[in-house]
């Protein structure tokens, strides 16, 4: 019974639950939340898979042989999907927290932020080419995607995916 509990862990689905309801404002945290509980239960997976418990060796009748590689296929499975959530999410993460100014320009074009889909990094900062829009720091442009980012995959599930010299906007309606 102790398998069944750990492979349906109740703590883990109700972060998944509270990250995919989360607002913009609380995203970063239930993601990182999210995470930890994913590694957490990642590393619970592994340490259960080389339990003696679930050895092949040690059963001597077909029926035990049967169910215990029928326990160790679902420990594996799990831990696919496990590795593949963590993967996701770390990903989600890193695109709303890990952005530079050029990718901050490159959100604000794709989102049409104030108007403009022709916001450019300067040395200077970020700000729309050739318009009399207000300079913004490259930290503050920074700041500002992060939140814009928020706010899309709150509203959107829209995840932004780095390209070798572009930024692409995946959105994931489900």
């Amino acid at each position: 019974m102790l398998i069944i509990q750990l492979l349906v862990n109740e703590n883990l689905l109700n972060a998944e639950i509270a990250l995919s309801r989360a607002e913009s404002s609380n995203l970063v945290e239930q993601c990182r939340k999210y995470l930890l509980l994913l590694t957490e239960y990642r590393d619970e997976l592994y340490k259960l898979r080389s339990s003696p418990e679930i050895s092949l060796q040690k059963q001597t009748s077909p029926l035990a042989r049967e169910l215990t590689e029928q326990v160790r296929k679902a420990i594996r499975s799990a831990l696919e999907i496990t590795t593949r959530e963590r993967n996701q999410t770390e990903h989600l993460l890193e695109s709303l927290t890990a952005i530079t100014g050029y990718e901050a320009a490159e959100t604000f074009n794709q989102l049409k932020y104030k108007g403009f889909v022709n916001w450019e990094m300067r040395s200077s900062g970020v700000r729309a080419k050739g318009e009399n829009a207000a300079l913004m720091t490259i930290q503050e442009a920074v700041e500002k995607a992060g939140i814009l980012r928020c706010e899309e995959y709150a509203e959107r599930k829209t995840v932004f995916m780095k390209h070798i010299g572009n930024l692409a906007a995946v959105s994931d309606n489900n």
